[in-house]
């Protein structure tokens, strides 16, 4: 669910990495070599595209192996 204190940059940024077919990827096969690099910390907490569709989206429930 969308929060109301979202930001139209943020909603902006988040569209572009909900439309990314490198991150749909990595979000559909988090197992996956590409998964695992965009799920790193390294990535997930400094990239704006990501952090906005986190803060959009909401957290999603990773599959447990």
């Amino acid at each position: 669910m969308t929060d109301p204190k979202v930001g139209l940059i943020t909603k902006a940024l988040a569209a572009i990495c909900s439309r990314c077919p490198v991150c749909n990827h990595a979000r559909a096969h988090p197992e996956s070599w590409l998964g695992r690099v965009l799920h790193h910390p390294l990535h997930a907490d400094h990239c704006p595209f990501w952090k906005a569709e986190r803060d959009v989206a909401g957290p999603r429930e990773t599959p447990q192996p």
